[in-house]
């Protein structure tokens, strides 16, 4: 005896064994991205972070050698102070500073390098202040002259018509 419906038997098997493999498929698929996509969004995040920390870091030392330049500039013009060496020892500090900012962890690079930039300034001013200090002192010392002079001066004019005062009563 045989089967009279052989082929619906067939073609319904065969359409729940597609329906049955593209479900399972998909419920594979669904389980591999829930695993795969978080992974290289792990991995992705875990670059970043590691980039974040490493920035983070180097705003650490960089902070610290900023107050080192700071306190040296806020020290050097004052009295008993060797400004020459202070001046070098800064200009080393910053140049240091400059060579170790990492072009590529830091995502402000033009903003580490205006903030040397404002202490070259601020180191160039200081000693354009020194140097008028000294000018200042030159001066005072020159408006002293002047009056000493001033008074010298008149001094001679009054002797000199005294002078002329005796000449003309002769």
């Amino acid at each position: 005896m045989r089967v009279l419906n052989k082929r619906e038997r067939t073609t319904a098997f065969l359409w729940f064994l597609l329906f049955f493999v593209v479900t399972t498929g998909l419920f594979v698929l669904a389980i591999f991205f829930n695993f795969q996509v978080p992974s290289r969004e792990n991995t992705d995040l875990r670059k970043q972070l590691s980039t974040f920390r490493q920035e983070q870091a180097f705003q650490a030392d960089f902070l610290q050698k900023m107050d080192k330049v700071r306190n040296n500039l806020d020290s050097i013009n004052l009295p008993n102070q060797n400004a020459n060496y202070i001046d070098q020892v800064i200009a080393q500090d910053l140049v240091n500073m400059r060579n170790s900012i990492p072009k590529d962890a830091v995502s402000h690079y033009g903003l580490y390098i205006n903030i040397i930039q404002n202490y070259l300034l601020l180191q160039q001013s200081k000693q354009q202040l020194r140097g008028l200090q000294n000018a200042q002192q030159s001066i005072a010392e020159l408006k002293e002259k002047i009056t000493d002079l001033s008074k010298e001066l008149e001094n001679a004019r009054s002797e000199l018509d005294y002078n002329r005062q005796i000449l003309r009563s002769r």
